[in-house]
């Protein structure tokens, strides 16, 4: 049976936990193996992002597969093509490839169930509404660097994108609480629905009130947010008078993308930005073992 990694709540508690705590033993991310040797990847995104890119061409490439990329640009079509024809479409690529990473293109567009005649996987790489590996990576490394599997308290400050969708339906499975602060003119009744009866996840007004206690803060997109108003998100080290003394900040966002947030920030090594794409890479090695082999 095809196996697809496209949202966390397709890959259900148990396989969640197993991909963090496999891709949490790895002893060297970095590490040279043949497990993906002789097998061809196509990289479908639906919109540059060179983070991306590097870390899913490193994994596979250290498995030792191959990769092909395909980005869109204004003349590409293949976006839409692949939107309106996935019955169609899907099929031919079992004849060039072993396995699809998907980015930027929308979960809820994506039928892979429906396609008869495909038996190569299909690896969701980051879409606006659901992005796994990023959150199984983060909480992989909240578990690594705690001694104990203790409640971790979150903040999330920002635009809604796929990583927090993703944190939000994990945090059913994982020992941590979620408080969201986002831009005023936020849906939140769809973030609502998202949340729906959770007693770890609270919508709240402001920076100081998701940050409280915080242990860890995701720092998200400013999308959405004028530009007079931007200046009201803007992250300092005061921002966070209110959060735990020893917080840590993920980037859950792009960085040209992301809230803006002072220097020193960065050179008191409160980003985690290295730390993170170690674990991205770590979950994305053991997410190509876990769809070829289970």
């Amino acid at each position: 049976m095809t196996k697809n990694v496209l949202t966390i709540q397709e890959l259900g508690e148990e396989t969640s936990w197993l991909l963090v705590q496999q891709a949490m033993g790895i002893p060297d991310c970095r590490t040279q193996t043949d497990f993906m040797s002789e097998k061809v990847a196509v990289l479908l995104f639906g919109e540059s992002s060179l983070p991306e890119r590097l870390c899913v061409s490193a994994a596979i490439r250290q498995m030792g597969g191959e990769v092909v990329y395909q980005s869109a640009s204004a003349s590409d079509r293949w976006r839409k093509e692949l939107r309106q024809h996935q019955l169609h479409l899907l099929p031919i690529f079992n004849f060039y490839l072993d396995c699809v990473y998907l980015y930027g293109i929308p979960m809820s567009s994506f039928r892979a169930e429906e396609v008869v005649g495909v038996n190569f996987p299909t690896i969701n790489a980051g879409s606006p509404d659901a992005h796994p590996a990023h959150a199984l990576a983060d909480i992989a490394y909240m578990l690594k660097s705690s001694r104990y599997l203790n409640s971790f308290s979150c903040g999330w400050i920002g635009s809604v994108n796929g990583t927090l969708l993703s944190l939000i339906v994990a945090s059913r499975w994982f020992p941590f609480t979620l408080r969201i602060a986002v831009p005023e003119n936020t849906d939140r009744a769809q973030l609502s629905a998202t949340i729906g009866d959770s007693k770890k996840v609270e919508l709240v007004d402001t920076i100081a009130e998701a940050t409280e206690d915080a242990q860890y803060i995701f720092v998200g997109s400013r999308s959405g947010i004028d530009y007079p108003e931007i200046k009201n998100w803007e992250l300092t080290r005061k921002s966070f008078a209110k959060a735990d003394a020893k917080y840590r900040i993920f980037l859950a966002a792009r960085p040209i993308n992301a809230l803006p947030f002072e220097q020193e920030l960065i050179d008191n090594g409160l980003l985690l930005l290295a730390q993170q794409s170690e674990f991205r890479l770590r979950i994305h090695k053991r997410i190509l073992h876990y769809v070829f082999e289970g």
